[in-house]
């Protein structure tokens, strides 16, 4: 799962230079947001879960395994956020449309991911765990694509 944070975090960097006047203000940001959950994402979600030995034995694993996955889809998702500002300002009606269904089809690719491996990891924890795991999973990446959001400037 750091993968997937340092990830967002790199995609925070690029929208962050691309508007110069607040690129120190997000890097600061995303330095402290990289720091915090690229050294705490396992301990959160561990402690988020509470997991016997038997259960961690058998979760962490498979939850290495979602965050490869996941994260070759924020892989996906920053490439398209890198065209859209890198075109930004000459983007064409076409081109518009063709990276909104391109994040689309990113935001359905992750929900099935997410989907996928709820069943996998009700195989290992009990259910009222796997909530916690997407609640907490939703949180932390909430919170990196707030940093972008910031700075990602709507379509022209």
């Amino acid at each position: 799962m750091k993968k997937v944070v340092l990830i967002a975090v790199v995609a925070v960097m690029a929208v962050a230079f691309s508007n110069p006047v607040a690129a120190q203000q997000v890097r600061d940001q995303t330095k402290l947001t990289y720091d915090v959950l690229t050294s705490e994402w396992t301990n959160l979600i561990g402690g988020v879960l509470d997991l016997t030995d038997a259960e961690a034995k058998a979760f962490w694993p498979l939850y290495e395994e979602y965050g490869a996955k996941k994260g070759d889809l924020w892989n996906r998702r920053i490439d398209v956020i890198k065209i859209f500002l890198g075109s930004y300002s000459d983007m064409t009606p076409e081109m518009s449309r063709i990276l909104l269904d391109q994040s689309f089809n990113l935001e359905k690719q992750m929900l099935e991911l997410a989907m996928t491996y709820a069943e996998k990891f009700d195989d290992v924890l009990p259910p009222n765990k796997v909530t916690r795991l997407f609640q907490a999973e939703n949180k932390l990446e909430t919170t990196m694509m707030m940093e972008i959001a910031k700075d990602v400037p709507l379509a022209k």
